[in-house]
């Protein structure tokens, strides 16, 4: 078996990843919403952001630490939330979880994770992040965001960019419906696949079957196995809602509140208005409406955070260091990658995802460095050439 160790690039570990999931796991994870155009345009907009380079800097010693809330991270970047994750690799929320922590960074989990967040912040003290889906019972909001204070997690991640379903177009031919439901009539390719990717197949089969969503567990009728507490949570998740269920979370939630999900400046503002710490800019990876811009157009559009006076966190189509420096550019304090270091965790475990971590910190500073930018803090819309879309030329004379 090919070792994580070898590979240079986060395409490298996509490749390991691929070819480790039978095609029912890694389609939908790729394609995102619709046809699948979402996630590839968020990848190729950074294309329309050259960085330009001031030469003669000393960038001897790189600074990438950035202090979040009063906290200080390795590098400016974190794990963004991937929900079913351990459908992908068993305990792969738990691997997300250790690599995390050990590399100095923050962990998203996702409000559709399979571990609990109770067991992840015993992982990962003080690195877990939860994002939360409102439910349509608000009871089980309350509970979520109450088990979240109570395990100590200090930064909660409204998603506000999902009221109904979204439908990948890809499955709904497929006929499969995850994470735990198969057309009659798709069993015979869903068997094959899983026979020609016998690794990913026994490590699910040894662990019995397909993961129990934790974090939902209690939520669920009695007794209720896998495919019962999957069921529970896509009957209360996504949930139409409105900036009244912020203000109600923002008077809940003691702690950091994020919106994630934001792509529009009036939305910025009114995030503000109910008392958010920071919105994340997002069209939720491209599995939101494959109809929607790239999220780095969108961050680019809603310039400088402090124009809104808020803190903009960005996450979407980040593959490499330098598409972290481009946001940081544009206006975004910080970043998540999720599939990225998915792809390392697919790939390698906990080993993978650290891999995938060690690539983008290296790359961030190897690209610090030959733009001549020693520090993250000193990064903005001057290190981005004066020709990309959307920049005034008067932001980057000089």
């Amino acid at each position: 078996m090919a070792d994580v160790r070898h590979c240079i690039t986060i395409a490298d570990l996509r490749a390991m990843a691929r070819r480790r999931l039978p095609e029912f796991a890694f389609v939908p994870m790729e394609t995102g919403s619709g046809d699948g155009s979402g996630p590839v345009r968020n990848v190729e907009a950074f294309g329309r952001f050259p960085l330009t380079a001031r030469a003669l800097v000393d960038v001897s010693a790189i600074r990438q630490a950035v202090d979040i809330f009063g906290q200080t991270y390795a590098c400016p970047f974190g794990i963004s939330a991937v929900g079913y994750a351990n459908n992908l690799r068993p305990h792969a929320d738990q691997m997300l979880a250790e690599a995390a922590a050990e590399a100095g960074l923050p962990f998203m989990l996702s409000g559709g994770s399979s571990a609990a967040v109770e067991e992840i912040a015993r992982i990962a003290p003080g690195h877990v992040w939860q994002q939360l889906y409102s439910a349509r019972d608000p009871a089980i909001t309350d509970s979520i965001v109450g088990r979240a204070a109570d395990a100590g997690v200090e930064v909660l991640v409204y998603t506000a960019d999902s009221p109904v379903p979204p439908r990948n177009d890809w499955l709904a031919r497929t006929g499969i419906a995850l994470p735990a439901k198969v057309r009659w009539n798709a069993w015979p390719y869903v068997l094959w696949q899983a026979a020609t990717h016998p690794r990913w197949s026994l490590a699910h089969a040894a662990r019995g079957g397909l993961p129990r969503m934790e974090s939902w567990a209690r939520y669920a009728p009695p007794g209720a196995g896998a495919a019962e507490i999957a069921r529970t949570f896509q009957r209360h998740v996504p949930s139409i809602q409105t900036w009244d269920e912020v203000d109600r979370i923002r008077r809940l939630w003691r702690g950091r509140l994020v919106v994630k999900g934001i792509v529009h400046g009036d939305d910025v503002r009114r995030a503000r208005d109910c008392g958010a710490d920071a919105v994340g800019v997002s069209n939720h990876g491209g599995n939101k409406l494959d109809a929607m811009p790239a999220a780095i157009d969108s961050l680019c559009a809603l310039g400088d955070s402090g124009g809104h006076g808020l803190p903009l966190f960005f996450d979407g189509g980040i593959r490499k260091g330098a598409h972290v420096v481009v946001a940081l550019a544009l206006g975004a304090r910080f970043a998540f990658a999720g599939r990225a270091t998915l792809y390392g965790v697919v790939a390698g475990g906990t080993a993978g995802a650290l891999h995938a971590i060690d690539i983008l910190k290296e790359e961030v500073a190897r690209t610090l460095a030959l733009i001549g930018c020693p520090d993250v803090a000193e990064l903005g819309r001057g290190n981005l050439h004066p020709g990309a879309p959307g920049l005034p030329q008067q932001e980057n004379a000089g």
